[in-house]
């Protein structure tokens, strides 16, 4: 396949050759480096075979030699349809104004893209590097990357780190959102530790201040665990930097609503597809498809940018959109699938909405119904509790109760 291909692109030629000494003359082709393929004897006297350009030249020169003649049956080859096309100059200029089109082309940017964020941030960065000057269309001369990462990070306080990287038409902005961490009281200044979600104490060991609950005390959101105000027999009032770990035996309730009666889509088969060409903000219709296609159908859409290379976009997109129609059909989910699939989504909400919480047990129940089913998960929990907080006073009669 490949020889054939250097062959076409060099240029080859089909012919016929008669004579008497048919022989003699492609042996002596042969001696002078004239190569043939593809010989075929048609009859005694007639051979079709197969030279190069550079070879068909010569074989004038050996023709009388041999009393042979030489016609032509076919030509193929990139110079043969390159000759043919020399005298269309308005041909030649169009290319010339294609390429020169496609040069200028790639001297802009014509995909910014943002990635390392979710979709908020990747908005945010977007309309902040515009602002900056970045956006497709713009020249790439006039975008330094440096000053559009400082606008970004100068005019947000939501991102940690921000990258502009230019890869030929293509700019990547690399962004990653600021986390954000609980402000935290300097261990030098006094502060309590304070409950920060209810339950039953499990374990409490105090590192520094007053304990003011004990294990299997029940305790709810905001109750003081460990004080750093501390009175003496003396009523000396002393505030440390309470420090303590603490364990909470909790109890959550999460609850899902599933409907049970829903509507399917049945394919019927039928689908009508249409096509557009867009050009920078403009739109060619390239195929037609009426407004309503179907009673009933959904839309598929599908994009491929035309790239130079792949760094290298164009301001092209072939734009294809599928209708495909479908049926509508009631479908009654059955209890065993409805429990299934809740519960999956309630074990899935525990991870998202606990992922710290060590899991003591789990009981999981479902209401079913139609078109509803409701159901509910109760887990029992073993968790961290406790967050600093400002040091609030207390007197010496409250630390004496919380010492009983």
């Amino acid at each position: 396949m490949l020889l054939g291909l250097i062959n076409y692109v060099r240029g080859w030629v089909r012919v016929e050759i008669r004579g008497a000494a048919i022989e003699r003359f492609l042996n002596l082709c042969a001696q002078n480096d004239i190569a043939f393929w593809d010989v075929r004897r048609l009859a005694p006297d007639v051979v079709q075979a197969t030279v190069r350009i550079q070879g068909f030249r010569q074989l004038r020169h050996f023709t009388r030699r041999m009393m042979c003649s030489v016609h032509i049956v076919k030509k193929r080859g990139v110079p043969f349809h390159t000759h043919r096309l020399l005298p269309r100059v308005a041909l030649w200029g169009g290319a010339l104004v294609c390429a020169g089109a496609l040069l200028a082309a790639t001297r802009f940017l014509w995909v910014v893209d943002v990635t390392g964020c979710d979709h908020t941030l990747q908005a945010e960065a977007l309309r902040l590097a515009e602002e900056a000057g970045l956006r497709p269309g713009v020249g790439k001369n006039k975008v330094d990357s440096e000053e559009v990462r400082s606008y970004v990070m100068t005019h947000s306080d939501n991102f940690s780190f921000v990258a502009v990287n230019i890869n030929g038409s293509q700019a990547q902005i690399l962004a990653y959102g600021r986390k954000e961490t609980p402000e935290m009281v300097p261990v030098d200044e006094p502060c309590d530790v304070v409950a920060d979600k209810d339950g039953i104490i499990e374990s409490i060991q105090i590192k520094a201040g007053l304990g003011m609950k004990k294990a299997g005390d029940t305790v709810v959101q905001g109750d003081i665990l460990v004080t750093g105000t501390m009175v003496s027999a003396l009523d000396e009032v002393r505030q440390v930097h309470a420090m303590a770990d603490v364990t909470l035996r909790t109890w959550h309730t999460l609850e899902q609503v599933m409907p049970t009666k829903v509507q399917t889509k049945v394919p019927t088969g039928r689908e009508k597809v249409r096509r557009f060409l867009v050009i920078g903000s403009r739109r060619i219709q390239l195929s037609f498809v009426e407004k309503e296609p179907f009673p009933c159908y959904d839309i598929l859409m599908e994009e491929k940018q035309l790239k130079l290379t792949e760094n290298t976009p164009l301001p092209v997109k072939l734009v294809t959109e599928r209708y495909v129609e479908y049926t509508p059909k009631d479908y009654v989910v059955i209890q065993e699938t409805a429990e299934k699939v809740m519960e999956q989504r309630l074990e899935e909400l525990l991870e998202l909405t606990l992922p710290e919480a060590q899991v003591e047990s789990r009981q999981f129940q479902c209401q079913y119904e139609v078109p509803f089913a409701r159901s509910a998960l109760q887990v029992e929990c073993r968790e961290q509790a406790g967050v600093l907080q400002e040091v609030s006073g207390i007197s010496r009669k409250t630390t004496e109760e919380g010492n009983d």
